[in-house]
């Protein structure tokens, strides 16, 4: 029996406590309009301002000079002391954030990109190198990537839905 009472209490206080009347300055819409208007506010956008990157190599290739050999095989092929055959190299990424943006934003770095005609970039995401959240003003990592790879794009997306997201690609040099 207990329970029956809290029962009844209870559903009498959610009763009573739910709906209500609002009074809201928007007129109800009547039945002889035949098309409901829709207002939807124009979004608000805003660019970042000067945000910086910048992609640097860690260890900077110094200038060899080309060596000529009359090698006919390979056995007969010399190699200079200090020659190092690296298939990859590391390099640095820097952001630094404006006051402006100084945001919970949130970065992918990625390496197969293209660049569209107006300009805009067609990104796969599952090429990204790096994917992190960006909270501080500076940023910085050291990235590490094949000598095969052709560039780089950074992707920053601000938690601020307002402003838009910043795209920075850097084309490298193979030869």
């Amino acid at each position: 029996m207990n329970k029956l009472y809290s029962f009844v209490l209870l559903s009498t206080l959610l009763t009573a406590c739910g709906g209500g009347g609002s009074e809201s300055s928007t007129p109800a819409p009547s039945a002889n309009n035949s098309q409901p208007v829709n207002i939807v506010p124009a979004p608000i956008v805003s660019q970042a301002t000067i945000t910086e990157f910048t992609l640097v190599d860690s260890i900077p290739a110094q200038s060899v000079e080309l060596i000529e050999s009359a090698a006919q095989n390979s056995s007969e092929i010399t190699v200079p002391d200090g020659f190092a055959l690296n298939s990859e190299r590391s390099l640095t990424l820097r952001i630094t954030l404006s006051e402006e943006d100084n945001q919970p934003a949130y970065l992918s770095l990625c390496s197969d990109y293209q660049q569209l005609s107006d300009g805009s970039y067609s990104i796969n995401y599952a090429s990204c190198l790096l994917r992190t959240s960006l909270n501080d003003s500076q940023y910085e990592a050291v990235i590490t990537v094949t000598n095969d790879t052709q560039g780089l794009i950074a992707a920053l997306w601000f938690m601020d839905e307002t402003k838009q997201p910043l795209f920075t690609d850097w084309r490298f040099d193979n030869n």
